[in-house]
């Protein structure tokens, strides 16, 4: 991790660089030049200072969404993203095959901690989140801060009270649901014995746990 987020110090640092010393010949030219060519020069150079900035701030975020923004609703994870669904009211799941849910409060220190190195897990790892479906839920505040009424009833339904939250969904081949685990209450227990350690949640962690409930 510290060397991915070297790099991309450095590229600013580029970046920097070289919008300066392109400032410095657009001002070189402007004290030159005529009123025209001084009005064009202004103008690439605020276009100039606009792509810089924009770089500048995607490397910043690594190209990541903000965990303390995120739009409210539900989405599934589709092998690069989470993608939003359309649901009208709580997500339960119909076909047969594991689901786990993790619930986002943007609100929440835990979740904004937790959701990007999440993401980066799926995204490079992934491991046994790759054959079963991860649906994420996101308010601000649990249902008490909630734009969307299908995250709001999804709240509800499961009655999450604290976040994040994972809980793994078993659906039987009758399209009802044979199981639920609370996976990060089970997190939580085995950090207190000693067994996991202590800080924020841990993807790998969660992962291990999740893979002890699936069966063949």
């Amino acid at each position: 991790m510290g060397g991915a987020f070297s790099c991309r110090f450095d590229l600013i640092i580029v970046i920097k660089q070289i919008y300066y010393l392109t400032w410095l010949i657009i001002f070189r030219v402007m004290l030159m030049a005529s009123p025209n060519t001084t009005l064009v020069m202004a103008v690439l150079f605020i276009a100039l200072g606009s792509a810089a900035a924009g770089v500048m701030l995607l490397q910043f975020h690594g190209g990541g969404e903000d965990p303390s923004r995120i739009p409210h609703g539900i989405y599934v994870w589709d092998g690069s993203r989470f993608s939003p669904i359309n649901v009208s009211n709580a997500y339960v799941p119909r076909e047969p095959g594991y689901y786990f849910l993790y619930f986002h409060n943007n609100l929440c220190p835990h979740c904004q901690a937790f959701y990007p190195e999440f993401v980066r897990y799926l995204r490079e790892y992934g491991g046994v989140f790759r054959n079963i479906t991860v649906v994420e839920i996101v308010c601000d505040w649990f249902d008490q801060q909630c734009s969307s009424d299908a995250a709001k009833n999804t709240f509800r339904l499961y009655q999450v009270s604290y976040s994040p939250a994972f809980l793994l969904i078993k659906v039987g081949s009758s399209g009802k649901i044979e199981g639920i685990w609370d996976i990060s209450r089970e997190y939580t227990d085995l950090k207190n014995q000693g067994k996991i350690p202590e800080g924020e949640f841990q993807p790998q962690y969660v992962e291990a746990i999740v893979r002890s409930k699936l069966t063949t």
